[in-house]
């Protein structure tokens, strides 16, 4: 049977969490109220304060995760040195794909650079939902489509787009957001150094 994974906290704000969750499926996977009853009752709401970790190396991804408040930053080490390669903003899937689908141990770490919620489903929870109602496999297909449209318009921007442009972009898209990321993580994450970074959004600025 499925069960209810959010006993002991306010019943109030969890369904308000949640209709958030079911806002942002939305795009994805419209529901009757019948079929979202059935599935918001794997959703477990998760939160953690700023410079938490939401998965380190080495840990397995048991959650598919949309976050509904706060930033959270990928990044790897190499050679001890953190490189960061995405950040997840308010209502995007915030997950390790890989460690998911395979359930094996994850490449990378996500840290939270904001307090945040998420409201996750477990991955045993989505595999019985996949059987109990086909439907609902659509949403585990969009979310894999979601991740690989992204890791392509990525790595086109990094072989295609100047640092300029890549920061503008960016800029466009998330502009309060990109307030409250530090400029190492950003500039790690344009590969670009920190000081070019200042440069571009000084001229940036005096337009």
């Amino acid at each position: 049977m499925i069960r209810r994974m959010m006993a002991g906290m306010d019943n109030q704000n969890i369904e308000q969490q949640l209709n958030q969750a079911r806002n942002v499926l939305s795009a994805y996977l419209p529901m009757e109220d019948k079929h979202w009853e059935v599935f918001k009752q794997g959703f477990r709401i998760r939160k953690y304060q700023k410079g938490d970790f939401i998965l380190k190396e080495g840990q397995t991804e048991n959650y598919l995760s949309i976050l509904l408040s706060g930033i959270t930053r990928h990044y790897v080490l190499v050679r001890g040195e953190e490189i960061s390669f995405d950040f997840s903003f308010q209502y995007e899937f915030n997950c390790s794909y890989s460690s998911f689908i395979q359930q094996s141990p994850g490449m990378f770490y996500i840290h939270a650079l904001d307090d945040c919620v998420l409201a996750s489903l477990h991955y045993d929870f989505l595999q019985q939902l996949y059987e109990q109602f086909p439907i609902s496999n659509k949403f585990g297909r969009t979310a894999v489509e979601q991740y690989y449209l992204w890791r392509e318009r990525r790595e086109l921007s990094l072989l295609t787009e100047s640092a300029k442009d890549r920061y503008t972009r960016l800029l466009e898209k998330y502009p309060v957001y990109l307030e409250r990321v530090p400029l190492k993580y950003l500039a790690s994450y344009l590969n670009i150094k920190p000081e070019s970074l200042s440069r571009i959004r000084n001229e940036l600025s005096k337009k």
